[in-house]
């Protein structure tokens, strides 16, 4: 029971903070818009998505491995802690040594140093970042990212419209409120304390290595997925249509972020969930999550057009319609995510990496396929074929290490309303999509009616003890 109020609250704290993140950085889209042409956002998009694909070589995925570990209160954390800084420490300086030295195309070039110093300053927040969630200590947690969020906005908003500093502008605003967050957590938490020399262990190393190495080609797999399309279509259609593509992509966040901050508060809730527990635990979970991902899906089909006409300028009006597939594409990752912590749970890095290079491979075949004749609309098709491929070959292959029933018949129905939804979104006819949008969670009646049920039991237990403490006092 407690462990159920601990994710039930750890998610409302989450929740509270990613909304207040996405929202500030949603809702100035038309800030970005106005001081950024479509060119310099494709281009900016470009730089960010390549900064992500360099975070794993840097970190050697310490911070998700750091997490991994210390929540498990069975393991060593000077021990893991001390392997991890070191190991980061090697990938930073590696990296320091090859900024200079790699040939780069002239866009990379040009920013070639602030990607080193935005690759660095994510990486050492994200470690700490990582202890904060590793110790349950969810509202600093929650705090942070939105303190990060808010600095980068006020940092943007001054280097762009004040200073003007366009695209190297726009980086520098991330840079130095991570930087910002990172010291602020190092005086908080004292990380130090965990750290020695004489507690570098080679069993730890080892260990550590075997979890976080092959979550490396995994992380980059994933990257494959969802940010190199933006590279071949740069190379296609230019940094206008690559610009309108990265703004349709920024619409389907807001159902992304919210199943990812569940995700986020689920991960440690089901590393500390007994055995014997966990499969109807995931069951109970899955049935639940089911419907609110649909829900968000339909609901971002049914204001995607104008959410694009009312955030954005003008000239990004033809953003709309890459939304659809993107939209779909967001579902099956978010849902992939989920089954994902499968994996993460029984310490199968190898099995999440099989799995999204299975969708890597297909985006990349459809990307040179359909990109060239297709633009963007293919780019964003090839996503939703990639997601797609990965949300089912873990449907089935996770059975394997935890079986629990993911109502296959009842998501196909609802897939297919919202298939339908997003077709008519694509031809125009908005309407048209609100039915079967509307009509795409029917099938989880049953289900919504229990979510529901328990939220409002969830709220009145809360109630309950707040009164009691008040009385109390």
């Amino acid at each position: 029971m407690k462990r159920q109020e601990s994710l039930f609250s750890n998610t409302v704290i989450l929740s509270v903070a990613a909304m207040l993140s996405k929202a500030t950085v949603f809702f100035l889209m038309p800030f970005y818009t106005a001081y950024l042409t479509p060119a310099d956002f494709g281009n900016a998009d470009v730089l960010v998505g390549t900064a992500l694909l360099l975070l794993p070589f840097v970190s050697l995925n310490m911070p998700e491995a750091i997490f991994r570990f210390f929540a498990d209160n069975r393991c060593e954390k000077r021990e893991f802690f001390s392997a991890g800084v070191l190991l980061m420490a090697i990938g930073a300086f590696a990296f320091s040594l090859l900024i200079s030295q790699t040939v780069y195309s002239s866009l990379l070039f040009a920013y070639r140093w602030y990607m080193f110093f935005y690759v660095l300053a994510s990486v050492s927040r994200s470690l700490l970042a990582h202890i904060l969630r590793a110790e349950g200590n969810y509202t600093l947690y929650a705090g942070q990212q939105v303190f990060c969020t808010l600095l980068t906005v006020l940092l943007q908003l001054f280097l762009l419209a004040v200073l003007q500093k366009g695209v190297g502008g726009y980086l520098l605003g991330v840079i130095l409120a991570d930087a910002t967050v990172f010291f602020c957590l190092l005086f908080l938490l004292r990380p130090w304390r965990y750290f020695s020399v004489f507690q570098i262990k080679w069993g730890a190393v080892k260990k550590i290595l075997c979890y976080s190495l092959p979550l490396m080609p995994t992380a980059v797999l994933w990257w494959v997925t969802s940010i190199s399309d933006r590279y071949i279509l740069l190379h296609y259609h230019g940094a206008e249509v690559t610009g309108l593509y990265a703004a349709a992509s920024r619409i389907p966040t807001v159902l992304t972020f919210l199943i990812g901050v569940f995700l986020e508060a689920w991960q440690y809730a089901a590393i500390s969930t007994k055995e014997e527990a966990r499969a109807l635990r995931y069951g109970r979970i899955y049935s639940m999550l089911l419907p609110v991902a649909i829900i968000g899906a339909a609901g971002v089909l049914s204001v995607a057009y104008p959410l694009v006409l009312l955030i954005y300028a003008p000239e990004y009006a033809g953003a709309v319609v890459f939304v659809p597939f993107l939209t779909l594409a967001s579902l099956f990752a978010a849902l992939s995510s989920f089954l994902g912590s499968i994996y993460v749970v029984r310490l199968k890095s190898l099995a999440s990496l099989f799995t999204a290079l299975c969708g890597a491979l297909l985006n990349v075949a459809f990307n040179f396929l359909l990109i060239p004749r297709f633009g963007g609309l293919g780019a964003a098709f090839a996503t939703l074929v990639a997601y797609f491929t990965v949300f089912l070959v873990r449907t089935l292959h996770s059975k394997r290490y935890l079986h629990f029933s993911h109502h296959t018949v009842k998501f196909t129905v609802s897939a297919l309303f919202l298939w339908l939804a997003a077709f008519a979104v694509m031809r125009g006819e908005y309407v048209i999509a609100l039915l079967p949008a509307i009509l795409s969670p029917l099938p989880f009646t049953v289900e919504i009616w229990e979510g529901v049920s328990l939220l409002f039991e969830k709220m009145v237990d809360v109630w309950k003890k707040r009164q009691k403490r008040t009385k109390g006092y």
